[in-house]
Protein backbone atom coordinates (compact mmCIF):
# COMPACT_ATOMS: atom_id res chain seq x y z
CA UNK A 1 0.00 0.00 0.00
CA UNK A 2 1.52 3.40 -0.91
CA UNK A 3 2.26 6.00 1.71
CA UNK A 4 -0.48 8.58 2.12
CA UNK A 5 -0.43 11.87 4.00
CA UNK A 6 -1.26 11.14 7.62
CA UNK A 7 0.10 7.57 7.61
CA UNK A 8 2.32 6.68 10.55
CA UNK A 9 5.33 4.40 10.67
CA UNK A 10 6.18 1.79 13.28
CA UNK A 11 8.57 2.92 15.99
CA UNK A 12 11.54 5.18 15.79
CA UNK A 13 14.29 5.26 13.23
CA UNK A 14 17.76 4.00 14.08
CA UNK A 15 21.19 5.41 13.29
CA UNK A 16 24.15 3.03 13.32
CA UNK A 17 27.37 4.94 12.92
CA UNK A 18 30.74 3.50 11.99
CA UNK A 19 33.99 4.90 13.34
CA UNK A 20 36.21 7.21 11.33
CA UNK A 21 38.71 4.84 9.75
CA UNK A 22 42.19 5.86 8.62
CA UNK A 23 43.87 3.81 5.88
CA UNK A 24 41.45 0.85 6.14
CA UNK A 25 42.33 -2.34 4.29
CA UNK A 26 40.22 -4.33 1.83
CA UNK A 27 37.33 -6.30 3.37
CA UNK A 28 37.00 -3.98 6.37
CA UNK A 29 33.47 -3.84 7.75
CA UNK A 30 32.78 -0.12 7.97
CA UNK A 31 29.43 -0.35 9.78
CA UNK A 32 26.97 -3.14 10.66
CA UNK A 33 23.41 -2.84 11.98
CA UNK A 34 23.74 -6.03 14.00
CA UNK A 35 20.93 -8.58 14.04
CA UNK A 36 17.56 -7.01 13.21
CA UNK A 37 14.02 -8.04 14.11
CA UNK A 38 11.91 -9.50 11.31
CA UNK A 39 10.10 -6.77 9.40
CA UNK A 40 10.14 -4.45 6.42
CA UNK A 41 12.58 -1.56 6.56
CA UNK A 42 13.63 1.56 4.74
CA UNK A 43 17.42 2.04 4.63
CA UNK A 44 19.71 4.94 3.86
CA UNK A 45 23.48 5.08 3.72
CA UNK A 46 25.48 8.21 4.44
CA UNK A 47 29.23 8.45 4.28
CA UNK A 48 32.17 10.75 3.92
CA UNK A 49 35.67 10.21 2.61
CA UNK A 50 38.69 12.17 1.51
CA UNK A 51 39.47 9.57 -1.19
CA UNK A 52 37.58 7.57 -3.79
CA UNK A 53 36.44 4.23 -2.38
CA UNK A 54 34.56 1.07 -3.37
CA UNK A 55 32.14 -0.63 -1.01
CA UNK A 56 29.31 -3.14 -0.94
CA UNK A 57 26.03 -2.64 0.89
CA UNK A 58 25.25 -6.19 2.00
CA UNK A 59 21.99 -7.70 3.22
CA UNK A 60 23.30 -10.68 5.23
CA UNK A 61 21.53 -13.89 6.23
CA UNK A 62 20.61 -14.70 9.86
CA UNK A 63 23.85 -16.64 10.41
CA UNK A 64 25.83 -13.70 8.97
CA UNK A 65 27.59 -16.21 6.72
CA UNK A 66 26.40 -15.13 3.25
CA UNK A 67 24.79 -12.26 1.38
CA UNK A 68 21.07 -12.34 0.65
CA UNK A 69 21.78 -9.48 -1.77
CA UNK A 70 24.42 -6.82 -2.30
CA UNK A 71 24.90 -3.51 -4.10
CA UNK A 72 28.34 -2.20 -5.10
CA UNK A 73 29.02 1.54 -4.93
CA UNK A 74 32.04 3.50 -6.23
CA UNK A 75 31.82 7.06 -4.89
CA UNK A 76 34.44 9.74 -5.44
CA UNK A 77 35.88 11.55 -2.45
CA UNK A 78 33.43 13.72 -0.55
CA UNK A 79 29.91 12.95 0.65
CA UNK A 80 28.10 9.72 -0.23
CA UNK A 81 24.36 9.32 0.27
CA UNK A 82 22.29 6.41 -0.98
CA UNK A 83 18.59 5.88 -0.31
CA UNK A 84 17.14 2.46 -1.00
CA UNK A 85 14.19 3.04 -3.33
CA UNK A 86 11.80 0.62 -1.62
CA UNK A 87 11.12 -1.40 1.52
CA UNK A 88 13.46 -4.33 2.19
CA UNK A 89 12.04 -7.42 3.91
CA UNK A 90 14.37 -8.64 6.65
CA UNK A 91 13.98 -12.02 8.37
CA UNK A 92 14.77 -12.41 12.08
CA UNK A 93 18.48 -11.89 12.85
CA UNK A 94 19.42 -10.75 9.34
CA UNK A 95 21.48 -7.58 9.08
CA UNK A 96 22.75 -4.90 6.74
CA UNK A 97 26.39 -3.89 6.65
CA UNK A 98 28.87 -1.92 4.57
CA UNK A 99 32.03 -3.71 3.50
CA UNK A 100 34.99 -1.86 2.01
CA UNK A 101 36.07 -3.91 -1.00
CA UNK A 102 39.40 -2.19 -1.68
CA UNK A 103 41.90 -0.69 0.73
CA UNK A 104 42.32 3.08 0.71
CA UNK A 105 44.89 5.57 1.92
CA UNK A 106 42.82 8.21 3.65
CA UNK A 107 39.83 8.56 5.97
CA UNK A 108 36.32 7.18 5.50
CA UNK A 109 33.23 6.87 7.64
CA UNK A 110 29.72 5.64 6.98
CA UNK A 111 26.37 5.32 8.78
CA UNK A 112 23.27 3.23 8.18
CA UNK A 113 19.90 4.78 8.93
CA UNK A 114 16.89 2.47 9.06
CA UNK A 115 13.22 2.53 9.97
CA UNK A 116 10.72 -0.32 10.24
CA UNK A 117 7.65 0.41 8.14
CA UNK A 118 4.29 -1.28 7.55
Amino acid sequence: MPYQLGDTYHGDGFWTSGSILTNPTANTIIVDTGALSAGRYLFAISGESDVAWVYDIQHRNAANSANVSAQRRRPASGSEDFLFPNKITIAANERVRILLTTGVTGEIQACIFYLEVP
